[in-house]
């Protein structure tokens, strides 16, 4: 058995059409947190997990039924199927739910992390090795999001001036870890789902799945928090929630489950590099988000990490 996965693994190469698939869910992840964050003052986190997730669901459903195709639930592995529409919704729950609590720019530098995973996950699950270049990343990764977690926290402040400790941001970067943590898993096993059924409709049915795990986050959310119908309902609002939609998940779900199943997952590390990329471009130049020395140096330190791994021999 190890032999076949490793005779399967030398056989997935960076094609050109895989590295464009990655690179595409990669950019459109980073513009994901920025606009997320600009949509939370109108539609609190659960909920819009909720909306994109439907709306997602929605497009990849009708192109599948537009092209005369079924669900693909009677070819899939069941129980990975299932499993991994779990993970899924965990995922999305802690990446809006963290970026709530943080910012645009800090959502997409702290997820980041998922590299590491990825590589874990591939060394756990699917054999791949790790080369001692590569644990040197990971352990410079690692420090670059413990120095993320301490300028959150108010930490390094503290240090020097006596303030408070934000434990709410705190809170947010450790979600953010878990929904990086998470994706990279999720990734993972979707690769058998993909091979039995095709990348699109792998997503739209995890996809479809996970939406009645995450109603019950929705509706204890509102009934708590409620919504202004009015904002909810503003062009901006429903432009964003259509990007979330249409282009964060239909469009790059798609397009990494497609370039992560054909490529070996130190390929789908790297490219990862452009989504922090992205979401300091928006967040900076759109949101005006600050750009201080925790951040930079947390950044510097995590890209480094990732560059250590995904150049490892």
């Amino acid at each position: 058995m190890h032999t076949a996965r490793l005779h399967e693994m030398q056989q997935r190469q960076a094609s050109p059409s895989a590295v464009a698939d990655l690179a595409l869910a990669a950019a459109l992840w980073g513009g994901l947190y920025v606009v997320s964050a600009a949509v939370f003052s109108a539609v609190p986190p659960a909920t819009l997990t909720l909306l994109r997730l439907a709306l997602g669901v929605g497009v990849l459903t009708l192109f599948g039924r537009l092209r005369g195709e079924s669900s693909g639930w009677n070819l899939a592995p069941h129980r990975a199927t299932v499993i991994a529409a779990a993970v899924g919704a965990t995922s999305m729950l802690l990446q809006f739910g963290g970026t709530s609590l943080t910012s645009g720019v800090e959502g997409a530098v702290v997820t980041m992390s998922t590299p590491v995973f990825v590589l874990l996950f591939g060394r756990a699950r699917e054999g791949e090795p790790i080369a001692p270049r590569a644990w040197l990343g990971i352990v410079v990764a690692t420090l670059g999001v413990a120095v993320l977690a301490l300028r959150a926290s108010g930490a390094l402040e503290a240090s020097i001036v006596a303030t408070p400790l934000n434990t709410s941001r705190l809170l947010g970067v450790g979600m953010l870890i878990g929904a990086g943590a998470t994706w990279a898993l999720y990734s993972s096993l979707g690769r058998p789902i993909v091979a039995a059924i095709g990348a699109r409709r792998a997503i739209a049915l995890t996809a479809t799945i996970s939406l009645p795990l995450i109603v019950p986050f929705a509706a204890i959310e509102l009934a708590v928090r409620g919504i202004d119908l009015r904002a909810a309902t503003e062009p901006a609002t429903l432009a964003g929630i259509a990007y979330l939609g249409i282009g964060a998940t239909a469009i790059g779900w798609s397009s990494w489950y497609r370039g992560y199943a054909a490529a070996p997952p130190r390929t789908a590390a790297g490219i990862l590099f452009l989504q922090p990329l992205v979401a300091a471009l928006l967040g900076v130049g759109l949101l005006h988000e600050p750009l201080d020395a925790g951040l930079a140096a947390g950044a510097l330190l995590l890209l480094g990490g990732v560059a250590l791994i995904t150049r490892a021999p």
